[in-house]
């Protein structure tokens, strides 16, 4: 159990890391990074997510998801054409880091960022079975 341990911490403090040394880490508050060839476009707090992007709600296997859809962030953070992006968090039941690649051909309005109750973002969509969702996004990265 002992040489488990550091191997969990290292990919805890992995997530909402990039892999690109040269950017400087985000700030506390910031819930979600958005860069683009390794160039920050936007850093969002909650707080700037609700005053700037519109919030929805979508359902899905009868759950209901509330937040801002991916395209609309994408969109308020310049992003204006992307064909793939890798989504960076935890996989399901937060104890390992993954990453996620989407391609923007499949990515349509049911795609969410849902505001958890912890505060943080979940990536839904009815397209992904509920193992893929990647929870406690930190950061999405176009490449």
């Amino acid at each position: 159990m002992k040489r488990i341990w550091p191997m969990m911490v290292a990919m805890i403090v992995l997530v909402g890391c990039s892999d690109d040394p040269t950017m400087e880490p985000p700030a506390d508050d910031v819930v979600l990074r958005i860069a683009i060839d390794g160039r920050v476009t936007a850093d969002w707090t909650l707080t700037d997510l609700e005053a700037r992007v519109a919030f929805t709600e979508v359902t899905i296997d009868g759950d209901l998801q509330s937040g801002p859809l991916l395209l609309d962030v994408l969109a308020a953070s310049g992003v204006d054409e992307w064909g793939t992006a890798e989504v960076i968090g935890m996989g399901e039941g937060r104890v390992f880091a993954v990453g996620l690649d989407i391609n923007s051909s499949e990515v349509d309005e049911g795609w969410i960022l849902d505001v958890t109750k912890q505060g943080t973002l979940k990536l839904a969509a009815p397209d992904l079975q509920r193992e893929q969702w990647v929870r406690d996004v930190g950061e999405i990265t176009i490449p």
